[in-house]
């Protein structure tokens, strides 16, 4: 069921975020392959280059998760 419900939360979303994820461990690496396909754009956040990269990922950022979303917090908080 969980795959399931993850299948169609990807084939439905406008933007996935994917982060801290070496994006090799399926099924869970093929979600943003689903919502790419979908028409979703897919934000990549991770320390190093994945499988996503470049092929998948419509936009990678290099750093950690925790890293990446403290700075995007910050910002938004900034806009707010």
């Amino acid at each position: 069921e969980a795959l399931w419900r993850s299948r169609q939360v990807a084939t439905d979303c406008d933007v996935m975020l994917v982060m801290g994820t070496s994006a090799v461990v399926h099924p869970a690496a093929l979600m943003p392959v689903v919502a790419k396909d979908s028409g979703a754009k897919v934000i990549e956040i991770n320390p190093e280059r994945t499988p996503l990269t470049g092929e998948i990922s419509d936009y990678f950022i290099k750093g950690t998760a925790g890293d990446v979303m403290n700075r995007i917090m910050t910002d938004l908080e900034r806009l707010l």
